[in-house]
């Protein structure tokens, strides 16, 4: 379905309301503000407001809970790549996501040894942060990549290190990326699932691009940041509905695709 680029679904949905909204002090300033304001406050009045982390945590609990014993990747930017989300993740989720170049890593905690005392240690050894290890490093891999849709070949090189900030009891998979032609800056990611190679793991951070377009296509062709909602129903169902319409315009293509009825997909830029 689109060829290699894939689409992103909308699944589940929930209400995010700023502190501004949310029954506070501060007063609306723009003209219209307030009666969106009140409505949704109206709508999370019976509720602590709660933060995009705690709800993004939410929503990837209850798919990993449908989805059993199989594996969850879940892809998102460095700002959700927090300890929170990394460490109160269920235990078939893993995290792809971008990594700091200055990001401080350690190695596994040593071995304890017979007798030792004290408390056991959590971390080993400091590692080089992915800009110094970029710079020391002569042993770059050409590796032909898919992402958004055309076929490249980039220099890699992966380590595992302990990210101890973010998450303390688990290493990770690093993959630090450097254009061959040298106009893009050197770049690194990671993964929470030490058997993944890093063709999986650049692949995987470029379909969250698929992202950005959904949400593109729901406002340009589906009206979806178009509504003025100011009652409590309203604020909670309009924009769902639109990402439900989005599913199912997407979902119809697909099955149009398979019996070979649908138009041609349009190539764009």
């Amino acid at each position: 379905m689109g060829g290699r680029r894939g689409f992103t679904l909308p699944l589940l949905f929930r209400l995010y309301v700023g502190a501004k909204c949310g029954g506070k002090a501060d007063a609306p300033s723009r003209p219209g503000a307030g009666k969106r304001s009140q409505a949704a406050t109206q709508a999370t009045q019976d509720a602590p407001r709660r933060t995009k982390l705690e709800l993004a945590r939410e929503l990837v609990a209850l798919v990993a809970q449908w989805a059993g014993e199989r594996a969850i990747f879940v892809v998102c930017d460095s700002a959700y790549a927090a300890s929170t989300t990394l460490e109160a993740r269920p235990t078939n989720v893993h995290v792809i996501s971008r990594l700091r170049m200055d990001a401080a890593l350690w190695a596994s905690a040593p071995l304890r040894r017979r007798g030792q005392k004290g408390r056991p240690r959590r971390k080993g050894r400091r590692l080089p942060n992915p800009q110094a290890t970029a710079a020391r490093c002569r042993n770059w891999r050409s590796l032909p990549v898919t992402i958004y849709g055309c076929t490249v070949t980039t220099q890699t090189f992966s380590f595992t290190a302990l990210w101890y900030s973010a998450l303390p009891d688990h290493p990770i998979r690093i993959v630090v990326v450097r254009d061959p032609s040298g106009k893009r800056k050197d770049e690194a990611f990671f993964c929470t699932d030490l058997t993944t190679t890093p063709t999986f793991i650049l692949e995987g951070f470029a379909r969250r691009w698929t992202i950005e377009v959904t949400f593109h296509d729901s406002k340009q062709f589906l009206g979806f940041a178009n509504p003025q909602s100011q009652a409590k129903q309203a604020v909670l169902r309009t924009a769902p509905m639109a990402f439900v319409v989005y599913d199912l315009v997407l979902l119809w293509y697909a099955d149009q695709m398979q019996h070979q009825t649908a138009p041609p997909w349009v190539l764009r830029p």
